[in-house]
């Protein structure tokens, strides 16, 4: 047995509380990547069950509440966290992830060996592991922009899923869930000020949970409302000049984006922060290879590059930041999940809308750079995105557009249906919870920031707030608009203004900066007939889609860098 671990020191930062961590009689190791905010409520339980700490880390409480519980414990944590804890004496593994899946773990079990690790590249970096690609995952990809877990693009190598424990002895093993994210059976009827109270309430608490660290903490400022609600609740809290960071385009860029930056600037003014914007333009592009090379799986989201640019600004100024990330998952932000809702309202007359625009997608024109660009793009695929089933018509919202996965030679077909849902609002929210917001938003978000030593914390995905929020019907959270919840929290923290302004997080004119002749150097392996993707896809096809998109006749930006970034990762992990 051989345990290791890099530490990024954040809480007590002493050597006494190096990992891995052992107990005081030897018996006991612990590694532990993340951390838990309401551990000084254990600790205090711990050491009135007797148990004598001799640091101030949150490590050693995880590792005396696992003594004391085992895996009984797990549940009693509220944080991030990908964890292995040995028994000396039995030789019994006990591997464990937190219940949103904010911090990876991923396994490999051979005949030889059982290698764990919070990164691919460390289990492949064994040797124990053969490095073979795992084919079924490209088209997950291709219509999802991520792989689907717990399988990964390397046969072999699996993730351990969210809110499960995996125990590993006498060469078995056995995963098992410690908790549930899903929605409970019972749903209430919560009155409005009710609601809206109720969240602020728990929405503070975890702010100021999340606060806890030996070092200096900023916060990632779009001007949107979930960062911007933070910001409101920090105020409040007492918190003034408190570090805020946001991404600006250079004036050359043009007005895309100008939103961002005046609402960023605005909400740093109404909420006494210390506001630093980091300029960026076309130029991000240049950091592509080496944002895909250090990617253990592809992930087709443009923002990574913006995020991996930004983690790397405010390095120098904070360790630690705040995020946004998972309010949208929470409460609905997205615009699939507000056209899902429509559409389940209005069912029959959607199916018949269907015809109607059909007649009308030769007029619905995509092909430019423009704030409306995605409700065309969106118009113009809605015929072939509404089914008589819910759950199709929701797969096809968070798919990509179809011409991709006809780039596949062989296509399996996703799932065709799954049971009656009793609230297909409350599904579609724990689908993106489980599948985008993991593999994609926090994935992306976890590698990009440890890149550069940089831990984000997510206030949205506590426990408290995310069981309250389950005891309700879907359709509350939908009845007064999209994410009506938070922006009332927000307009009562004085940030109506706020509230009303196009989604845009931290937005780039992606299709405009690809079609610039001087990044036609990104296009290398795409345009190579020999490279490792046209293994899988149809390499005429491909350059018809790119070509299409160059000219400036469709914006197929998303698809073209998913491409993109799934033609460089296959080159680079698997080329001889």
């Amino acid at each position: 047995m051989h345990i290791g671990h890099n530490r990024l020191k954040i809480i007590d930062r002493s050597d006494e509380a190096n990992q891995p961590f052992r107990s005081e009689d030897g018996r006991y190791l612990l590694a532990y990547n993340g951390e838990v905010y309401n551990y000084k409520e254990i600790r205090r339980q711990l050491q009135a069950r007797g148990h004598s700490l001799k640091t101030a880390s949150d490590t050693e409480v995880v590792l005396h509440l696992l003594i004391l519980e085992g895996a009984n414990g797990l549940q009693q944590l509220d944080g991030m966290f990908a964890l292995a804890f040995y028994d000396t004496a039995t030789h019994q593994l006990l591997l464990a992830r937190d219940r949103f899946g904010i911090k990876p773990l991923y396994y490999a079990d051979t005949d030889q060996s059982f290698v764990v690790s919070s990164e691919i590249k460390g289990i492949l970096a064994s040797g124990l592991v053969p490095k073979e690609l795992n084919q079924t995952q490209l088209e997950c990809y291709l219509q999802y922009r991520h792989a689907l877990k717990p399988q990964t693009f390397y046969k072999g190598i699996a993730e351990l899923e969210e809110g499960h424990y995996l125990l590993w002895q006498n060469n078995s093993l056995t995963t098992t869930p410690y908790c549930s994210v899903s929605a409970p059976q019972q749903e209430e009827v919560v009155p409005t000020g009710q609601l809206i109270s109720k969240t602020k309430e728990l929405l503070c608490e975890s702010v100021q949970r999340h606060l806890v660290a030996d070092v200096p903490i900023g916060l990632f400022l779009s001007g949107g409302v979930d960062s911007t609600l933070l910001l409101a609740l920090l105020h409040e809290a007492g918190h003034t000049q408190f570090p805020a960071f946001s991404i600006a385009l250079k004036p050359s860029e043009g007005s895309f984006g100008t939103q961002d930056t005046y609402y960023a600037r605005l909400a740093a003014e109404r909420y006494k922060a210390s506001f630093t914007p980091f300029e960026i333009d076309e130029n991000i592009l240049a950091g592509t290879d080496a944002l895909v090379r250090g990617l253990d799986q592809p992930i087709a989201d443009g923002t990574a590059l913006v995020t991996s640019y930004l983690a790397g600004a405010v390095k120098p100024h904070v360790k630690v930041v705040l995020s946004g990330a998972g309010a949208d998952e929470l409460f609905g932000g997205y615009n699939r999940h507000w056209a899902f809702y429509q559409y389940l309202r209005h069912q029959n007359k959607a199916l018949a809308l269907r015809g109607v625009l059909r007649l009308a997608k030769p007029l619905l024109v995509t092909g430019f750079d423009h704030p409306l660009r995605n409700t065309f793009r969106l118009l113009n695929k809605l015929p072939d995105k509404i089914h008589p089933n819910p759950y199709n018509t929701f797969l096809q919202f968070t798919e990509m557009d179809s011409a991709l996965q006809q780039l596949l030679k062989e296509r399996s077909g996703r799932p065709k249906s799954v049971n009656q849902e009793k609230d297909w609002l409350k599904w579609c929210l724990q689908h993106d919870l489980h599948q985008y917001l993991i593999s994609d938003v926090l994935s992306m978000t976890d590698q990009t920031s440890m890149q550069h030593s940089l831990e984000v914390r997510t206030p949205y995905l506590s426990n408290g707030l995310h069981q309250y929020l389950q005891g309700m019907a879907g359709g509350t959270l939908f009845r007064q608009g999209q994410k009506w919840v938070l922006k009332e929290v927000l307009a009562a923290q004085g940030g109506k203004e706020f509230t009303n302004r196009p989604k845009e997080g931290f937005g780039m004119p992606l299709g405009k900066w690809l079609r610039d002749p001087k990044n036609s150097w990104l296009f290398q392996e795409l345009r190579d007939s020999k490279a490792i993707l046209f293994e899988f896809l149809n390499y005429t096809q491909t350059q018809q889609l790119l070509h299409l998109h160059l000219n400036g006749r469709h914006d197929y930006s998303t698809e073209v860098w998913a491409l993109l970034v799934l033609a460089k990762w296959l080159q680079f992990n698997f080329a001889s």
